[in-house]
This record gives C-alpha cells, structure tokens and sequence, in this order.
C-alpha cells in the first residue's frame, strides 16, 4: 500500500515522497486524506527553516517525520475517511493531526469523527479553531 506524502526539504523547496504504509492493527485506522489546512505561521517557518533550534522540540507535530530543519514532512491538519480498521469508525469522516500525505495508517484514538452535518472542507478548519480558543483561554478575555 502506497501514499504520497509532502516533504520539506531545503528553504523554499518541498518535494511528494511516495511512503510504503502497513495495514491497519486491529486498534488502527487507514485514513485516505480528502481535505488539508496549511498553517501560513507555522508551516511557513517550517518551508523556509526559520523554526529556531530553542523551539525544535516543542514546534514537533503529532506523527511528524524527519526533523528540523530539513528534510522533514510536517503538517497538522488532516481530513479524510477511515477506508479500513476500526469497524465503528470504517466509512466515517474523520479530523486527524498528521502531516500532508495522501493516505495514513494512526491508532483509532488519533482520529477524531466528523459531526453529521459539518463539510469535510470546513471540518479541516479544527485545529485553527483550537488555537484561536487558546489564546482566548489565554488572554482571559471574558
């Protein structure tokens, strides 16, 4: 089973890499990638190798691979469908954090269902919805 997955591999400059990816374990999902967000802040530092060494650690992203600077598949805004694993969620929507590839295997805890009701295209949108609760969390705007 094959995917096509988006790596960062010099400033300014990514390239798709095709990735052999296992069959689902029986607590495992195979997701097939349909919509994906691009940070314009943290991406953007991680495309042109501005992440600074002191923030390695703690800018990692669930299921990144490679490392900072370079080469390194980066992402955290995934939507697709489960094709296989998990019976309850086989045929759902699911938001996931993983990086920009085509099709992913991650444990069924990682992928959060999609609400009946919500575009897949929107859904995407998750993982700015939490940053923008966080800094309100943070600020204690009332």
């Amino acid at each position: 089973m094959q995917a096509d997955a988006l790596w960062t591999v010099a400033p300014g400059r990514a390239e798709i890499r095709r990735e052999t990816l296992t069959s689902p374990a029986p607590d495992e999902v195979l997701v097939r990638a349909r919509h994906g967000a691009v940070s314009r802040g943290t991406e953007r530092l991680v495309l042109h190798g501005r992440v600074p060494a002191a923030e390695h650690d703690r800018m990692r992203a669930p299921f990144m691979s490679g490392g900072f600077p370079f080469p390194v598949k980066y992402g955290y805004s995934t939507v697709g469908y489960v094709e296989a694993g998990r019976p309850d969620l086989v045929g759902r929507t699911v938001f996931a954090l993983f990086p920009h590839q085509t099709r992913f295997v991650v444990p069924a805890e990682a992928v959060v269902p999609v609400p009946d009701g919500v575009p897949a295209r929107r859904a995407v949108l998750a993982a700015n919805m939490e940053t923008a609760l966080n800094a309100v969390w943070d600020a204690a705007a009332g």
